[in-house]
């Protein structure tokens, strides 16, 4: 999907930028398919209760599909996400454990070893058997998640009742302003979500600021940096696995999103997102008379190339 023009235009820092203001939004045709290569890196460390520590490290790459199957009277358009291919390798000390996903078929590694896969139904699994469904506005609001089948809904639904897709579309509010934006220009927002029920409210804020504005022939492309944070607290939650009372509480979890994107206005889609992520949780867990409480930080680089 990229042509030499555009890798051009990526890579040229002297573009002259547009004086006129610049509209930012998503374009939807039914039939489009937009593919996307994902890169991750990164690492930190966990902490026991007793002081011990482990170091983690994530690398690894996906490739994502979205395809856009109906055109709403009002522009919103509803996209079928899938993962397609992924390759995962996660360290923790000195073990390592490597996840292989292509076509359907799933394998796994564990200290250069291949043994039999998690027993999971694939078709269960989102992004993986079965699409996600986004109903998304030009300017990036998703009204509606879904899965394309709606069993799977209800599996998830069992597995985690609390559950609820509907809030997941909080996280996208404003991804773009609903008009024209001019180069250095910013816009911020907030909102609490509840994903996964009243007991894990999640508060997101952004900023994002339209950098700069080129234009090449007919294609425009937007560079807009932007910086997020997601804060979560879940109280405190009983659950009886066995007869025995586990009380599982997250008393911190923090995670800041830096990111640069490019965005080709022309055609409606990102071009490129680098994305710095970092984040730091503590968990804590009492069984009977036994408390006990472990951190865990981290930073990762996420690198989006369109394809």
């Amino acid at each position: 999907m990229l042509c030499a023009v555009l890798l051009g235009l990526l890579l040229c820092q002297g573009a002259a930028a547009a004086s006129d203001a610049v509209e930012l939004a998503f374009k939807f045709a039914p039939g489009d398919v937009v593919k996307h290569e994902v890169s991750v890196s990164g690492g930190g460390h966990l902490r026991s209760s007793q002081g011990q520590m482990s170091p983690i490290g994530v690398r690894g790459t996906l490739s994502m599909v979205y395809t856009t199957r109906e055109v709403l009277a009002d522009g919103r358009g509803r996209v079928e996400a899938r993962m397609t291919k992924a390759s995962l390798d996660v360290d923790v000390g000195e073990e390592n454990a490597r996840l292989l996903y292509e076509n359907g078929r799933l394998r796994w590694f564990a200290n250069g070893q291949e043994h039999a896969p998690p027993e999971a139904d694939l078709s269960q699994l989102p992004l993986m058997g079965t699409p996600v469904v986004l109903t998304m506005s030009p300017a990036g609001q998703v009204s509606e998640v879904a899965l394309a089948d709606p069993r799977v809904l209800g599996a998830l639904q069992q597995a985690l009742p609390g559950i609820n897709l509907g809030q997941f579309r909080g996280a996208s509010d404003g991804l773009f302003p609903e008009g024209p934006v001019n180069v250095g220009e910013t816009w911020r927002r907030s909102a609490v979500v509840t994903p996964v029920g009243p007991l894990m409210p999640v508060t997101v804020t952004t900023s994002h600021t339209l950098d700069s504005y080129s234009e090449e022939g007919e294609i425009g492309v937007a560079k807009i940096s932007g910086y997020s944070e997601a804060r979560l607290q879940w109280r405190p939650t009983t659950v009886s696995p066995g007869g025995t009372e586990v009380t599982v509480g997250i008393p911190e979890f923090r995670e800041t999103v830096t990111s640069t994107e490019f965005f080709n206005t022309s055609e409606g889609r990102l071009l490129r997102g680098d994305y710095e992520v970092a984040f730091t949780t503590r968990v804590s867990v009492q069984a009977g008379e036994e408390e006990r409480e472990g951190q865990a930080e981290a930073r990762f680089h996420i690198f989006v190339q369109a394809r």
